[in-house]
């Protein structure tokens, strides 16, 4: 990867992108959305990080992605995704997820 990412900010990116997915509900969200999503709190991430990451996501079973040469590439959540990101299942290793929120009980 060309950017200037430390391992810790990879694994917090991860969590950032699952938020973006899980915001695209239904319909998935494109790469391009899980891009702006992550710029927004790791400017320096490049697209090529995205893809890398949102293949990370897949295999740990937390997205499934349909990839085109063509077109962007979407993902969405599997149920084992929306677990984590509803704080029902633990994170798995590799993704740094906040504390769950005091609202969530």
């Amino acid at each position: 990867m060309h950017d200037s990412l430390t391992p810790l900010e990879v694994l917090g990116l991860r969590w950032v992108m699952l938020q973006a997915v899980f915001a695209g509900s239904v319909h998935g969200s494109t790469e391009r959305m899980c891009w702006d999503a992550a710029r927004a709190g790791y400017p320096a991430t490049g697209l090529e990080r995205v893809r890398a990451e949102l293949d990370y996501l897949e295999s740990a079973g937390l997205v499934t992605l349909k990839r085109s040469q063509v077109k962007p590439w979407t993902a969405k959540l599997t149920q084992a995704g929306r677990d984590v990101v509803d704080y029902v299942a633990d994170e798995p290793e590799g993704i740094l997820r906040p504390l769950r929120p005091a609202w969530r009980g």
